[in-house]
Formats: structure tokens, C-alpha cells, sequence
């Protein structure tokens, strides 16, 4: 009769219970998550666009999970975003019990490269993602009342917080129309770059569509502020339309097409929709490991599927969502891609205007 050492042993004991703790190797695929705590992970403070969002689903995600499931938000903060995202990639089991919620803070320092993210999005799998929008706007004292006049103006005063955060949606745009205009950066935030403009420091900004509705739209009434286009947002099929809470506003690509008399084409364009998409089109998302067991991921996309319909979700939601709807699924992968295979020509094109004009080196 074969013997077993002591070492073979403990390497019996250590396979068994290595194959009984695979994740979901004792999930049950018809209630994946009974009796489980689900955890959302924010990388940024209570309170602000991500933990809103997250704190608004959360309940109808535990809602629509089924009986017996607590679904709780956490905020993992640091490296403006990126270090929950780490935390989620490297140090979260694949289990499907962890949840990551995404903005552009998120998105765009992957887009670009930056050598502190280390989670690939690759590797999740997306549950909901969510548009949002952004107006561009100037002081009638820049004798701008149309885009030809826009890119005829000089003496162009715009306020932002970062050229690798959102501000690099409209500085792309901005290079692109070849605008004479000053960039100052380093605003707290654009609810600060906003006032700057009320009070004269500014003279062209943009703001996120709710800010815009709130804030500046009674501008615009009392003759202060004169709206001159959108970002516009990206469809499935990869074409910039126009934003559907602005129908009455040109995107951007007619906004381009007004100014130089043709379509934006080129890496400059191709960078462009890709910024948009990170930034606005695909601006939040919730996100699940890929290894997660397929009934878990599956249970997840029907809860966020439910909850995109629920009559009291969207009641309660409908400030917070803009005016925007849902991307389902793989819906919101498709769209997320977008960003993602920026080719290597539009990549170099972008890390240049970083370079050369906002002196950060990627």
C-alpha cells in the first residue's frame, strides 16, 4: 500500500482546499447572491458626483439582487481616484461581491498611460455605465455670438482645474479649433472656474449639463453668458451627435465644421472622441472582476437592468441622471472601448498637446 509523507499530505490538504475556495466554486446559480454582502467601491469622498451615484443604485441593486443581500457603498480615497482602483484590481477577490464604480478621473489616466494606475479594464466586466454632458460657453463681451465669431476671437480667457481631468475635453477642442485663448488651470474646482467667469476673470467656459441647467442657463437668460456648443456625445457607432438634453445646441463636430468649413478628421479628431467618451459619453460606470463567477456578473447586469426601469429609481434619480439614461451590460463595454483602442498616432498626438502646451510629460 503507497505511503504519503508529511509534505504530500500537507500538498493534498493545500489543492483540496485551494479547489473548494476557487471563486464561485460554491456559488449557486440560481440565487448567486443569497446570504452575501456586496460592496461598491468609490475611489473618491462622500458627497461628490461618484458616491451620489453610487449611494443612489446601491438600494435598488440590493433591491433587485433578491432577498437576503446587503449591497453597501465604501469610498477607498487617494491619487484622485486612482488608488481605489488599484485597491479594486490587485487587493478585491474576483468573486463578484466587489463592485467599482468609474468617472473620468478614472478613465482618462488610463487612457493616457500614467504609470500609478495599475488596473486594466480589460480585466472588468461593466454592469451599468451612465452619459453625461457639457455645455461651452462665452462672455458676449468676447464679441462671440456664433462659431465663426468664436474662432475670429482673440483675447480668449478660459479657467479649468487639470489639463488630465475633464479640462481635457475642451482643451482638446479648443486646440482643434485653433482658438486664440489663454488656459488658466488650477481652479479647485468648476464651480470655482465658474464664478471666475461670473466675476470677469474668465471669459469661456464650459460646465457639466446639470451644472449648466442650475447655474448658468439664468445667465444665459439675463444676456451674460451665450451658449455656443456641446461636446456632443458619441453613439454605438462611434459618431459624434448632439447631445440629446441640448438638441437646440451644435456638437462639437458641427461646431468644428462651421468654423474651417469641413469635418474634423485626423489623430487629433480620433483623440478627440476618444477624451469625450472617458470624460462624458461613458463618464460613470459600475464595474465587476471578469474572473467573477458568470451567474454573479449576469445577476448584476439583470439587477442594474431592473433597476434602469424601476418607476421609483428614476423618480428619485432624474436630477442626479441629467436628463441621461443608461448603458446595460455589454452595451456599456462597447462604449467604454471607444476610449480605450485609441490608436498609437492619435496617443502621440495627445501626449504632445499635454507636453507642449500644459508642460506634463506622460
Amino acid at each position: 500500500m503507497p505511503t504519503r509523507t508529511p509534505a504530500a499530505l500537507a500538498l493534498a490538504v493545500w489543492a483540496a482546499t485551494t479547489v473548494g475556495c476557487q471563486p464561485g466554486s460554491e456559488v449557486d446559480p440560481e440565487a448567486p447572491f443569497a446570504g452575501e454582502t456586496v460592496e461598491v467601491i468609490v475611489p473618491f469622498r462622500e458627497g461628490g458626483g461618484s458616491d451620489a451615484y453610487a449611494r443612489a443604485i446601491a438600494p435598488y441593486l440590493q433591491k433587485h439582487l433578491g432577498e437576503g443581500v446587503q449591497v453597501r457603498v465604501q469610498n477607498v480615497l487617494g491619487a484622485s481616484g486612482i488608488q481605489g482602483g488599484n485597491d479594486f484590481a490587485l487587493r478585491r477577490k474576483p468573486d463578484g461581491l466587489t463592485l467599482f464604480v468609474t468617472s473620468g478621473s478614472n478613465s482618462l489616466p488610463y487612457l493616457l498611460g500614467e504609470p500609478a494606475v495599475r488596473y486594466d479594464f480589460n480585466d472588468f466586466a461593466a454592469i451599468v455605465g451612465s452619459p453625461a454632458g457639457g455645455v461651452v460657453y462665452v462672455s458676449p463681451a468676447t464679441g462671440a455670438r456664433d462659431m465663426p465669431s468664436l474662432c475670429d476671437a482673440s483675447g480668449l480667457i478660459y479657467g479649468g482645474v487639470s489639463p488630465t481631468g475633464l479640462d481635457m475635453v475642451p482643451l482638446v477642442a479648443f486646440a482643434l479649433l485653433e482658438l486664440d485663448v489663454q488656459n488658466i488651470l488650477g481652479y479647485q474646482g468648476k464651480g470655482a472656474a465658474r464664478v471666475a467667469f461670473e466675476q470677469g476673470e474668465t471669459n469661456l467656459d464650459y460646465q457639466t449639463s446639470p451644472a449648466y441647467l442650475a447655474s448658468v442657463a439664468p445667465l444665459v437668460d439675463e444676456g451674460t453668458a451665450v451658449p455656443l456648443f456641446t461636446f456632443g456625445q458619441l453613439d454605438q457607432a462611434g459618431n459624434v451627435v448632439r447631445d440629446p438634453v441640448f438638441p437646440d445646441l451644435p456638437s462639437f463636430k458641427e461646431a468644428y465644421r462651421a468654423c474651417r468649413g469641413t469635418d474634423p478628421q485626423g489623430p487629433g479628431w480620433e483623440a478627440y472622441k476618444a477624451v469625450l467618451v472617458a470624460g462624458f459619453s461613458a463618464q460613470k460606470n459600475i464595474w465587476v472582476h471578469r474572473e467573477a463567477p458568470p451567474s454573479r456578473i449576469e445577476a448584476l447586469r439583470e439587477a442594474a437592468a431592473a433597476t434602469s426601469t424601476d418607476p421609483e429609481f428614476l423618480a428619485m434619480a432624474a436630477e442626479l441622471l441629467g436628463g441621461y439614461g443608461f448603458f446595460l451590460g455589454t452595451e456599456a463595454e462597447t462604449m467604454f472601448q471607444q476610449a480605450t483602442s485609441l490608436d498609437q498616432q492619435s496617443r502621440e498626438w495627445l501626449l504632445s498637446l499635454l507636453r507642449d502646451q500644459f508642460d506634463v510629460a506622460l
